[in-house]
């Protein structure tokens, strides 16, 4: 049972308060020199890495394990913070950063657990340079820069559940509290936000969500060591998508007062059940409904829907328009290069267009994943069968150079537009397959006759079935036939049933 990721962003409004800004600036300052501080405490106790501790599997056999992340965050905190049982701590931490003696705890133990990270991964890249290559360069561990990392006890969020009823509203403006070190100390902070439908949305159902993990994990409460059935995991975890820790990010943007944008990015989680292999779904229902998608240049995708091996819907996306805009871009760019003579090296040139382009091939990538999915679910298909791509081959005919890089884009997209789609149908326990598209937009579906392809146009050559249809389409019906099995190869002619050449002698 997977656990599933995404991240949604709440942006703040651009009018936020000067005394405010600085707030979240001087908490993120803190909150970086306490990362630092702890980064700077296990590099000089990296001994606690390789640590083993005896430990037991439920059979009752001992193994040695490494230190749990909690194990790692005690060990930092009883030797960096004064208590009553450690009132002398070994490298304390309010006499480096006595600013530090008021942070609430859990932020405090987000910065031990980003210094964790951090060390863990330098530290395994580090034996691993030691044990292969000492010639490059060794890794390193830099300053930490990172976003604040607010725990549930350090946020208020509003109540989303009351949606104002007007139709039309589409954004809704309100205020997210969070703890800042204000105005010399830690308080909550409201912020105001945009909060726009999916937000409104996703946090509304992961309000309802928590209510009811909390009731299951209340009536399923067990002893310290009492262990817990797999029934009763299965009901604490999040069935619908639950907000965890958001962050606080900032960003440099001229348009925004001050230079910066700031923005929340609140990650969300669901468990779901990941779907079966296709061998087990075909051989438990033949029959069963099934999405096939043919990807292409000027069609984006042509998909088709199939139940008991008949074809019950089909929907084209075209990407005419996409293409052409790219290509324009790519000339306006070949032009400037022109004009510009010898390009610099090592310097990006033209990087507001070249952003352009990339932004037009990830809009459409995600906006065809996302249709391609939507097609699934409206069939109840659990099988996305797709084309394995294969390494670009530069087309054979002559064309400009913007046209040959617009040609290796356009590839290119095919490999997003795939990545996206197993990413949004994994979340929708939807499993994808892909199938060798050799043969599929030269094969006829029907009578299994190889015929020609001109463009984007088919024509069967069996003179008894007279089959004209798009390319494309074609592509999409035998894919099908690939995944059934019932697909069949042009039969490659036997060089023993030809006549022989007749011999001439002198």
């Amino acid at each position: 049972m997977p656990m599933l990721v995404k991240t949604v962003k709440i942006g703040i409004h651009k009018e936020v308060h000067a005394v405010k800004q600085q707030a979240i600036l001087a908490t993120q300052a803190l909150y970086n020199q306490t990362i630092a501080f702890y980064i700077e405490f296990f590099v000089g106790h990296i001994a606690v890495l390789d640590a083993k501790k005896e430990a037991r599997r439920k059979n009752g056999t001992p193994y040695e394990r490494s230190w749990t992340n909690q194990e790692l965050l005690t060990f930092a905190e009883m030797h960096t913070l004064d208590t009553k049982a450690h009132p002398h701590p070994l490298q304390p931490l309010i006499e480096n950063l006595p600013s530090v003696r008021t942070m609430p705890v859990s932020l405090r133990r987000a910065a031990i657990n980003h210094a964790i990270g951090k060390v863990k991964s330098w530290y395994s890249l580090l034996k691993l340079w030691e044990a292969t290559d000492r010639k490059k360069r060794p890794p390193q561990l830099g300053q930490p820069n990172e976003p604040i990392t607010f725990y549930a006890d350090m946020v208020e969020y509003p109540d989303v559940a009351d949606v104002d009823l007007e139709v039309q509203r589409q954004v809704r403006h309100d205020f997210i509290a969070v703890k800042l070190f204000y105005e010399g100390k830690w308080q909550l902070v409201p912020l105001p936000v945009t909060f726009h439908r999916q937000a409104q949305d996703a946090l509304t159902k992961s309000q309802a969500e928590s209510v009811r993990i909390y009731e299951a994990t209340i009536k399923a409460r067990k002893a310290p060591k009492e262990a817990w059935t797999d029934a009763e995991r299965a009901a604490v975890r999040p069935r619908e998508w639950c907000a965890m820790s958001l962050a606080l990010y900032a960003k440099r943007d001229k348009q925004y007062p001050g230079g910066l944008r700031f923005a929340f990015h609140v990650p969300f989680e669901k468990w779901v059940d990941a779907p079966q292999k296709a061998k087990e779904q075909f051989a438990a229902d033949p029959g069963m409904s099934v999405v096939t998608v043919d990807l292409g240049v000027n069609r984006l995708a042509v998909m088709g829907a199939f139940r008991s091996d008949k074809l019950t819907a089909t929907k084209f996306i075209h990407g005419g328009k996409v293409n052409h805009h790219r290509h324009q871009l790519l000339n306006v760019i070949a032009n400037k290069r022109s004009q510009s003579g010898r390009l610099q090296a090592n310097a990006q040139d033209n990087v507001e267009l070249w952003g352009k382009v990339r932004h037009i091939d990830e809009n459409a990538a995600r906006q065809v994943a996302r249709q391609i999915v939507d097609f699934a679910l409206a069939h109840e298909a659990k099988v996305i069968v797709l084309e394995y791509l294969r390494r670009y081959r530069p087309p054979k005919e002559r064309m400009s150079r913007s046209g040959r890089k617009n040609h290796k884009r356009a590839y290119w997209l095919r490999g997003q537009i795939m990545k996206w789609v197993r990413d949004l149908a994994f979340r929708e326990g939807i499993l994808t397959v892909e199938r060798n598209p050799a043969y599929t937009s030269q094969m006829c579906p029907h009578c299994h006759t190889q015929g020609n392809r001109t463009g984007p146009h088919f024509a069967c050559q069996n003179p008894s079935h007279l089959y004209h249809a798009d390319a494309d389409f074609v592509g999409m019906m035998n894919l099908y036939r690939k995944w059934n099995g019932s697909f069949v190869y042009p039969r490659k002619k036997n060089r023993a049933d030809e006549p022989k050449p007749v011999q001439a002698y002198a």
